[in-house]
Formats: structure tokens, sequence, C-alpha cells
């Protein structure tokens, strides 16, 4: 049977126990469960043509946009899930999210849009009316130069990169 969540229940306390980093990776993992994003992309993903046993690929590709959402640059590094089993649950090798990245054809690929549109669309359904939504994020440069890209500008912070 396929789990069609990318995050196990939890809860968040002030005690100090049981601290976990990437507990923000989480959050946006529970908000992908809450907004119907990650059944979504089950659904999107349900004919990609392959027999999985183990891993839904709606899910996996869910995981590796959390992963990058989290600062990973490539497939391996949805290792950072894997280690955190108590709040991911079973996260796919690298050979099966490869897999399930392979099996994404056009069609998958038009339904993705569909599927994030829908999650948006319940995202701000369930925000309080008038009441402003403000989000935060903090960030920092990587930095990545090359003079002989073609019309490469500085950031607003005079570097170069992303």
């Amino acid at each position: 049977m396929h789990r069609n969540r990318c995050v196990r229940r939890f809860a968040v306390t002030t005690d100090g126990e049981n601290l976990v980093s990437h507990a923000g990776a989480a959050l946006l993992a529970e908000l992908a469960d809450r907004t119907g994003l990650t059944l979504a992309m089950s659904k999107a993903m349900a004919d990609c043509g392959n027999s999985w046993i183990t891993h839904d690929p709606g899910v996996i590709l869910t995981h590796l946009g959390i992963t990058i959402a989290d600062g990973g640059d490539c497939l391996s590094d949805m290792a950072v899930l894997r280690n955190h089993s108590e709040l991911f649950g079973p996260v796919a090798s690298n050979t099966t999210a490869w897999r399930a990245v392979r099996k994404t054809t056009s069609v998958e690929l038009a339904r993705i849009p569909v599927a994030v549109a829908a999650a948006r669309t319940v995202a701000w359904k369930e925000r309080p009316a008038g009441e402003e939504i403000v989000i935060d994020f903090d960030a920092t440069l990587l930095t990545s130069h090359t003079d002989n890209k073609e019309d490469a500008a500085s950031t607003y912070k005079k570097g170069f990169g992303f």
C-alpha cells in the first residue's frame, strides 16, 4: 500500500525535547499534505507506467520539491529527508527517486501545474478573511560568477549568484 503523505504527524512543543533539524522542511511537507498537493501529485503521476511497490511517485516528487526548498541542489540531497525518518517516514532511495523523475513524461508534466494550482487554491481559501499573510524568508547568496554569461547582471547586493 502506498503512502500518500509526505510527513508523519508530529507535535510542535517548547519543552526542548526531541529537537530536530530541518523542521521547516517538515512544515513544508505538512503544508503539501494539508493543501492536497501530495495527493494531487500522486494522481498526476498515477499513469507514469511503472509498478511502484513501496514509494508513490507523487510523494517522491513532492519530497524532491521539499528537498530543493530546503537548499538541496541535486537528487542525492534527498538523503537529508531520508535521515529524518521520524518526520518524513520512508523516503525513496536515490535510484527510486531517479526512476520517478525519468518516468515523468509530457503527460505528467502537464498535470503537475494543475496539481500545484489546486493546492494553491486550497491554501488561499483557508486564509483568514481580511488578514494579511507575511512570509519572511532569510537567505544566503551563493556566489556563482561568470563574466562571459550573456546578459549577466549582479544581484541587489552587487554580487553574482542565486
